[in-house]
């Protein structure tokens, strides 16, 4: 309940303000404006006929929440482009790897080459990236291969990732020096956990993304339910990462315990 000021004598009176609903995602009714429950666009009032006060709060707050969902929009717009200045690039995690050895760290991270290349799948969306890592002692290794794709959340609130796995991995190895095959990619190449939710918000220095673990399903273990924790950070220069399957308890089932970040610095702009 928010108190609005009746302009015309200065009194306050209460007026409940329609529902937050998403407004720039659906059509707003004639019942949230107070016109009895018909939908469709408010007329304008007759000759000699006014709004009324309550009906007139009504409308303003719509314009308010509109104008709201616009700004979320803009920003959402400017946090891709963002993603899509800072993302692509060829990534190592050499200087972490040096300081776990000069620290005698009881457990090394992996030695990794990532790549992140832009790729053009409209099928898929209009902001996706092949991932493909090898490992740096053998590059003739490949330890992953993905999609990723970035949209804008339904609230408009936060931006959202959805990972894709290949179906057949050796079909797209290589992916770095041949990006012109993903435009034949269809959703029939892949496969994805639509119930794992990845939201990444920027806190105006680097964008930080987290799976919900009471959402985000992994493979079975020894019968046991398990869940799929997920993280990124990222900056201009450098890519942090994480993936770990943890029971009900919380307890690490695979993956790193301590310090389980990979973070990766950008050694190339181009993945060419």
């Amino acid at each position: 309940m928010v108190e609005a000021v009746n302009v015309m004598t200065n009194v306050k009176e209460p007026f409940p303000l329609p529902p937050a609903r998403e407004y720039c995602s659906q059509t707003v009714s004639r019942e949230d404006a107070g016109n009895g429950g018909r939908e469709g666009p408010l007329p304008l009032p007759r000759a000699g006929e006014g709004w009324g006060e309550g009906r007139l709060w009504a409308l303003i707050a719509i314009l308010l929440l509109a104008a709201g969902c616009t700004n979320n929009v803009k920003l959402r717009d400017e946090e891709l482009a963002r993603i899509d200045e800072w993302l692509p690039g060829v990534y190592d995690n050499r200087p972490q790897v040096d300081s776990d050895l000069a620290k005698n760290a009881t457990e090394i991270h992996t030695p990794i080459e990532l790549v992140m290349l832009p790729v053009s799948a409209q099928i898929i969306g209009e902001h996706v990236y092949y991932m493909e890592s090898r490992d740096s002692m053998n590059p003739r290794r490949i330890i992953d291969q993905r999609i990723y794709s970035f949209e804008t959340s339904a609230d408009k609130k936060a931006i959202v990732q959805t990972l894709y796995r290949f179906k057949e991995p050796d079909r797209w190895a290589g992916g770095k020096r041949r990006a012109d095959i993903f435009r034949s990619m269809v959703p029939d190449d892949l496969s994805s956990a639509s119930s794992c939710v990845i939201k990444w918000e920027f806190d105006g220095l680097r964008f930080n993304g987290i799976s919900s673990p009471a959402s985000c399903r992994a493979p079975a273990e020894a019968g046991i339910s398990t869940f799929l924790e997920l993280r990124f950070e990222l900056e201009p220069h450098e890519l942090r990462m994480s993936e770990r399957s943890l029971d009900a308890a919380g307890n690490v089932l695979v993956g790193r315990r301590d310090d389980p970040l990979f973070i990766f610095r950008k050694t190339a702009l181009e993945t060419e």
